[in-house]
């Protein structure tokens, strides 16, 4: 690959990492709301640029892919410009509070190393540190620029914005790699680039964006290191994965699936068993440091165990493997939470699992009542969508559409570990808390490459179904987190 094709492919991420400066530098995002006229103005200056620099032929060349991902991209920028850091936020608490993921960063940012004593007797602060660190020194470059307190708070969700935008871009580089056509690449990006998972992710401060963003880079990593391995792509590989791991330790949800795949080159390219055995160990060294070095620190030092996660959330009020497995009862497409004033807490994992992949835990009704109808919209088609991706991914693991062994055996094992982590995770713990998508929000990623792979090969009145169903989720998503931005 040339200089001017790495540029090209760089291009994207370059592009979102301007968007994410623009947050921080050009835009007052304590405002919250998109009522603000400054981000109408900026908006149509942007709009009208581009309607003056591109003529037909351009438009003709544009892959409508990347469009689906840009346009993707553009409604995170948005909910990032009205969603503060308080709101819509897990175990974040607030600064100036000293504990919390704020906390834990404001921590950082005032004293320069990382907090003292046992993890466990701070809220959230036994969490890997990595995005907490960056975040801190992120809020430092601000501080030398003379922003307010409260922009530097704020613009810690351009980090998470970048993280998000850059792991939905990476998920079409995937579907290149795996030589996914372009209507499989469409079909991709639309479930993909509008799931409202990554949209709220994008504003959430947590460390969830950048294990998600890091992970996906290692899948990606992966898949290039099976087609051509070298030491410099291994190297990439077990940082991506450590690095992901060291901001989240679920990161390591990947670890069993590219170990398969490290099993599978091993057994085809046997003559070269001595050169993969040597990668193996500088994988080794690498991401294992990396990865729990935090975990064995507080264990050495404080006894914590080494998966150590604290009693958190609302105590459900069926705790019963029936009722959490088979009892259905739903009153309305939010999630049930007696913090919301409903009689109790979403206790079915399937309906929680769900529900808060579209709308996290929030109940968008009492944000404004005319959300509703695109509410009920966006579940339905959500719904179905959800059983054409499970129709579609099932076809495209047992090899009926032409994906090969070695990306079937890496992508329905990543999705196994994901699904079977998530029910033991919420069906081991009595709270409702437990049963958040975001914990396994990768497998969005997982089922919209599968997904495409299998598009292309369906009959033209499924397709077009298929199509329909992926282009009403898509517009209802945005319509919803784009009225939710004028609700205030």
């Amino acid at each position: 690959m040339g200089m001017n094709e790495r540029l090209s492919a760089l291009k994207p991420y370059l592009d979102t990492a301007l968007c994410a400066l623009f947050i921080c530098f050009l835009t007052d995002t304590t405002k919250e709301t998109l009522r603000v006229s400054a981000y109408f103005f900026a908006f149509f200056l942007i709009a009208a640029f581009l309607l003056l620099h591109t003529d037909r032929e351009r438009l003709r060349g544009l892959d409508p892919a990347m469009v689906i991902l840009a346009a993707g991209i553009f409604l995170k920028l948005l909910y990032v410009l009205y969603t503060a850091v308080w709101t819509r936020q897990h175990d974040v608490v607030d600064f100036g509070v000293g504990e919390g993921h704020a906390g834990y960063i404001e921590y950082i940012f005032t004293h320069n190393t990382l907090p003292p004593g046992d993890p466990r007797d701070t809220w959230a602060f036994f969490q890997p540190p990595l995005h907490h660190v960056i975040a801190a020194v992120w809020m430092k470059v601000g501080n030398r620029l003379g922003f307010a307190y409260r922009q530097l708070q704020e613009n810690i969700q351009a980090l998470t914005f970048f993280y998000v935008s850059a792991a939905t871009l990476l998920s079409d580089n995937i579907c290149r790699e795996l030589s996914v056509g372009k209507k499989g690449r469409i079909g991709s990006a639309l479930i993909i680039a509008f799931h409202p998972v990554f949209i709220l992710m994008s504003g959430s401060i947590n460390n969830d964006a950048l294990s998600l963003f890091l992970m996906i880079l290692a899948l990606y990593t992966a898949i290039r290191w099976y087609k051509k391995p070298s030491f410099t792509l291994i190297i990439l590989l077990a940082l991506s994965l450590g690095l992901s791991m060291m901001a989240k330790l679920s990161g390591g949800l990947l670890a069993p699936a590219v170990a398969v795949l490290f099993l599978r080159k091993l057994f085809t390219d046997r003559e070269k068993i001595g050169k993969f055995l040597l990668q193996y160990v500088v994988f080794g060294i690498i991401v294992f440091p990396l990865g729990i070095w935090w975990e064995l620190r507080n264990m050495l030092r404080y006894g914590m165990p080494f998966n150590y996660i604290p009693p958190v959330g609302e105590q459900l009020v069926k705790t019963d493997l029936f009722s959490r497995l088979f009892d259905l009862r739903m009153h309305s497409v939010y999630p049930a939470m007696v913090i919301n004033g409903d009689a109790y807490d979403e206790y079915n994992v399937f309906l929680a699992m769900f529900k808060t992949s579209l709308f996290d835990d929030a109940n968008l009704s009492s944000e404004w009542a005319l959300i509703d109808p695109f509410a009920v919209i966006l579940f339905v088609s959500g719904l179905i969508l959800t059983l054409i991706c499970v129709f579609l991914g099932i076809r495209a693991l047992l090899g009926k559409d032409g994906l090969e062994t070695e990306w079937r055996l890496l992508l329905g094992i990543f999705a196994v570990t994901m699904l079977a982590a998530y029910f033991s995770f919420a069906l081991s713990a009595g709270n409702y808390s437990a049963e958040n998508f975001r914990y396994i929000s990768a497998l969005v990623i997982v089922s919209g490459i599968l997904s495409g792979c299998a598009l292309e090969h369906l009959q033209k009145d499924l397709q077009r179904i298929a199509y329909a169903v992926m282009a009403v989720f898509s517009s209802a998503s945005a319509i919803v987190y784009i009225l939710l931005g004028f609700a205030r």
